[in-house]
């Protein structure tokens, strides 16, 4: 069988590939190239839309919240109370990080990550994409 295929290669004269293949594929590289950022772009879009919708939820829903905390109405004591505050600074403290709302501050912290995620990959995506086109 060997011998067969060893014939065959054997026979065949020099081939050359046609005049525009080279251009063709090489245009059908790019054609694709660009299709896979333009992918990945409409998903960075949709990202960024789902991650400040998301923000703005947060905001409305744990902001509310946040505001609402007894963290706030401690951490006013200091702009009153400051000679109190500075005698019992060690109670003050632990006392304002048991008020801290951390739960709200995370729920928050989350889509905002989030959107810098998205705005990394869109950056990063749009600007390989021009670097294509130059």
């Amino acid at each position: 069988m060997t011998q067969n295929i060893q014939k065959i290669f054997k026979n065949l004269k020099h081939i050359e590939p046609s005049r525009g293949l080279e251009g063709r594929i090489l245009k059908a590289v790019a054609i694709e190239n660009s299709r896979k950022v333009a992918r990945k772009l409409m998903f960075a879009r949709g990202g960024l839309t789902v991650s400040f919708g998301a923000l703005v939820y947060t905001l409305f829903v744990f902001g509310q919240a946040f505001l609402e905390s007894d963290f706030w109405n401690l951490a006013k004591l200091v702009f009153s109370d400051t000679g109190t505050i500075f005698s019992n600074m060690g109670s003050f403290s632990i006392s304002l990080l048991e008020t801290l709302p951390v739960v709200e501050i995370s729920a928050m912290l989350v889509p905002v990550l989030a959107v810098m995620l998205m705005l990394s990959w869109y950056f990063k995506f749009s600007n390989n994409n021009f670097k294509h086109l130059t």
